[in-house]
């Protein structure tokens, strides 16, 4: 099964953690005061997960093809070294 990013938002909130948890693929992460934001790729677009590690919930999920979402994500990484 392959989805585009329009019919992947138009599933329950409950199908598309299914999916992401179980077909996604971990990319990368990050943590800002007290939220961990996880990105995964999911077919052809990405998923980032929200999450708040004092409360132990997932507060949201947002779905982007690239942008200012996806930007944030990359560490720069001198290779030279």
């Amino acid at each position: 099964m392959k989805l585009s990013i329009k019919a992947f938002n138009r599933l329950t909130i409950h199908e598309q953690y299914d999916l992401v948890f179980t077909q996604g693929e971990f990319v990368n992460y990050f943590i800002k005061d007290k939220t961990r934001f996880a990105l995964y790729s999911i077919f052809n677009f990405f998923v980032e997960i929200e999450y708040q590690v004092a409360s132990n919930t997932i507060t949201n999920l947002i779905s982007f093809e690239d942008g200012v979402l996806l930007d944030r994500y990359w560490i720069i990484t001198d290779l030279t070294k």
